[in-house]
């Protein structure tokens, strides 16, 4: 169907391009001890520098085939990193589907790994005679990741999101057959042979139908007023039922996955179809994709992260966490302009704290190096912790020092605001102090507020 029918290529496309094109990012948990730069130099390194041999970005296009096929399967191939001897992937290796089944406890329908079948051919069979199932390799769970599309739904076989679309695929074929048969129909002439008798009729009809080949036949001229034969003509209007019948099919297709706006092209040209309908639901269908993400963001924090960090720091770690950026443009427009205003707000109003988690979020977007600006960020919070103790009174409380950190940093840089603009105003030079804190001796601070 995908090779075939441009419109369900267009479908599968349209699913799939949004969650493989998205920003990813794997954050950190609370009171990570190393194990979030583990992980993410294993899955986002390249292989030159200890990373998978199978880029991440590979595995996350094949994880999108669950989408279309219910399921994706995937080998865990471990190796031990030279560097430093951690436990690591060497590779998460794409098995495809249709070779593959999903195995299951047989009490508790829990999943137990899977099995692919194999070419049976030649010495291969004596090999397999002692496997458990002949015919197939069998992978267990501690090497295998599975990714069930639709869990939600049908959490033990998944769903496909364009099982609707195959299924209108297959009418489409028997209307494009009868379609096809009716324009022949149509373009070949239909001749009525009229003679004395229906063997004489029937003669000239065979004379006539070999004029195809020869091109030359012999009647005997008609009396007056009789017809030798006639044309039979028809209206041709047949195919406007066959041409509908095929849109209905295609917006069948189109709007079992919400991408209804994939058909506004084609009704443009027929004066219908709506822009801002357009944007409304295209809008609607990221928000269907996020949902997607989110349910692919947990199997791969849960089968592959998880495993990765329990073999190699143990059961009490801090387990990182995968996560996809926004799938629209309008969030990360949305997340520079906060990121912005809040740069130039005052840290009295916006705690730095959330600037640093927007900050973060806008270096994923940006796709720069995460780790080098959790590094600067760190810094940063060591910087204002010291600059607020120093601010402090002796035995006032570290909480109420650094609430003092802060209003110092925001009367600040509330400060230098109020003077900049007074300058512009009356274009006098600053005093050479501006950049210094602003002083605020003998303050009577509650720490509870």
């Amino acid at each position: 169907m995908l090779q075939r029918d441009g419109q369900a290529a267009a479908i599968e496309a349209v699913l799939t391009l949004p969650i493989r094109q998205a920003s990813r990012a794997i954050e950190a948990a609370k009171h990570d001890s190393g194990e979030c730069d583990f992980v993410r130099s294993v899955l986002m390194a390249p292989a030159t520098a200890g990373g998978m041999k199978t880029p991440l970005q590979d595995v996350i296009g094949q994880v999108t085939s669950a989408q279309t096929f219910r399921m994706s399967f995937h080998e865990k191939c471990w190796e031990i990193r030279e560097s430093d001897g951690k436990l690591v992937y060497e590779k998460l290796a794409f098995r495809p589907t249709a070779t593959c089944e999903l195995k299951r406890n047989a009490q508790t329908a829990a999943e137990d790994g899977f099995r692919q079948s194999i070419w049976q051919f030649g010495s291969m069979l004596k090999s397999q005679a002692k496997s458990t199932t002949p015919g197939y390799v069998e992978i267990p769970k501690v090497k295998s990741f599975v990714y069930i599309n639709g869990k939600h739904r049908q959490p033990l076989t998944g769903i496909s999101e364009l099982e609707l679309t195959y299924w209108a695929y297959q009418t489409k074929l028997k209307l494009i057959f009868l379609w096809l048969n009716f324009l022949e129909q149509q373009s070949l002439p239909k001749v009525l042979v009229y003679a004395q008798d229906q063997t004489m009729a029937n003669a000239h009809a065979d004379d006539i139908a070999s004029m195809r080949a020869s091109g030359v036949v012999g009647f005997q001229h008609p009396a007056q007023g009789q017809k030798k034969f006639e044309v039979l003509e028809s209206s041709g209007k047949g195919a406007e039922q066959f041409n509908a019948a095929l849109t209905f099919l295609e917006t069948w297709q189109t709007s079992s996955v919400l991408a209804g706006f994939t058909g506004l092209s084609s009704l443009a040209s027929l004066g219908r179809g709506s822009l801002a309908l357009s944007q409304d639901q295209s809008a609607f269908f990221l928000k269907s994709r996020q949902a997607v993400t989110a349910e692919m963001e947990s199997a791969i924090t849960h089968d592959v992260i998880a495993p990765l960090v329990t073999l190699n720091f143990g059961p009490g770690a801090a387990y990182p966490s995968f996560k996809f950026g926004p799938l629209s443009d309008e969030s990360d427009t949305q997340l520079v302009a906060m990121f912005s205003a809040l740069a130039v707000t005052p840290t009295l109003q916006v705690p730095a704290g959330i600037l640093d988690l927007i900050t973060l979020r806008l270096a994923n977007y940006l796709n720069l190096d995460v780790t080098a600006v959790e590094a600067v960020i760190q810094q940063g919070a060591k910087d204002r912790a010291a600059q607020a103790q120093d601010m402090a009174p002796p035995g006032m409380p570290q909480s109420a020092a650094a609430g003092i950190g802060q209003l110092a940093g925001g009367v600040s840089a509330a400060t230098k605001i109020a003077q900049q603009a007074l300058r512009h105003a009356s274009q006098q030079p600053l005093p050479e102090d501006v950049n210094q804190p602003f002083d605020v001796p003998n303050m009577s601070i509650n720490p509870t507020t």
